[in-house]
């Protein structure tokens, strides 16, 4: 990507700086969850289905991304791939809001265990990852 903006080449990649950094969740609000718990299981095994997917038809799953992100498909078939982690370690997520407090983007190490809720996650998913 940054060669298409005129960068002649690429000193280390975002995961050589801050590995397995955390880009994206799921958020539901609490009656959400309450009103449609199926909708969010069914939401959950997708994104499983999903990754699975990915990892066993790379190539095939990199040539969708076009269409999705407006991407060039060139692109699209050398950037990195995040794998899938359903519970993200605690020390990875408070490791990101120290990142996050010391450059600046929030004021202080809040916790969020109160918003973390992992009852969604696959049960063969959940034994993997303890």
């Amino acid at each position: 990507m940054l060669e298409s903006h005129g960068a002649s080449r690429i000193l280390a990649s975002f995961h050589d700086i801050v590995p397995n950094w955390i880009f994206a969740g799921l958020y539901f609000s609490q009656k959400y969850i309450d009103q449609h718990p199926d909708n969010i299981r069914k939401i959950a095994d997708g994104l499983v289905k999903a990754y699975d997917f990915i990892a066993t038809h790379e190539t095939e799953a990199r040539r969708f991304l076009p269409k999705y992100t407006n991407v060039e498909e060139g692109l699209c078939m050398i950037a990195a791939l995040r794998e899938y982690a359903p519970i993200e370690p605690m020390e990875r997520i408070n490791q990101q809001r120290d990142l996050m407090v010391e450059y600046g983007y929030i004021k202080s190490k809040i916790s969020i265990d109160h918003m973390l809720d992992y009852r969604f996650v696959p049960h063969a998913l959940r034994q993997e990852t303890n």
